[in-house]
């Protein structure tokens, strides 16, 4: 059977608690108690925690959406994939926010799911943050950059030559190359 710690600085961790600088399991871990009891004390005292606002970011303006496509002046392959680098950037950016902030999110989670009588939703959210989703995210978005990066390169010397023999021969593989050329035999 677990120990009870009898010795728990309830004021140190109420002070803590209520000024909201720490998330509830950094606060836990420093005072060696689980997280649990320390929402649980929270609730059945009534202790309203403070929005962090140190550690939050003001929310970027998005850009504006792109101009409606024109198909008589169709946009560029590299511009379409210079478009598509900066919203993978944009992604990746994302996905380190939420893992840097998982506990501060996890935290959230339980608070918003905890008069919930089916566990489903907060099952559903943690699994949204666990690892495995977020390298599944990270492997996606390293797999679309691929993509844009070989779309948008230039091709190589045997695709142009292929491209200049069929301009050539006017799109046909049987095209006649040319007149007939004379060369002198001894």
């Amino acid at each position: 059977m677990a120990k009870r710690n009898s010795s728990i600085n309830w004021p140190a961790i109420e002070r803590e608690y209520l000024a909201g600088e720490c998330s509830i399991r950094e606060i836990a871990d420093r005072y060696e108690i689980s997280d649990t009891a320390i929402r649980k004390k929270a609730k059945a005292e009534g202790w309203e925690r403070t929005v962090r606002s140190a550690n939050r970011r003001e929310p970027e303006l998005a850009p504006p959406p792109p101009p409606p496509s024109d198909p008589e002046n169709p946009r560029e392959p590299t511009a379409i994939a210079d478009d598509g680098r900066n919203l993978v950037g944009r992604m990746l950016d994302e996905l380190d926010a939420v893992t840097s902030r998982r506990g501060e999110l996890e935290d959230m989670i339980v608070s918003a799911t905890e008069d919930d009588q089916d566990d489903s939703r907060r099952t559903a959210m943690m699994k949204a943050l666990s690892l495995p989703s977020r390298a599944n995210t990270m492997k996606t978005l390293a797999l679309a950059l691929k993509t844009l990066n070989e779309a948008s390169a230039p091709q190589g010397k045997k695709a142009a030559q292929q491209e200049k023999a069929k301009a050539i021969g006017g799109g046909s593989r049987f095209a006649a190359l040319g007149p007939p050329t004379l060369k002198a035999v001894k």
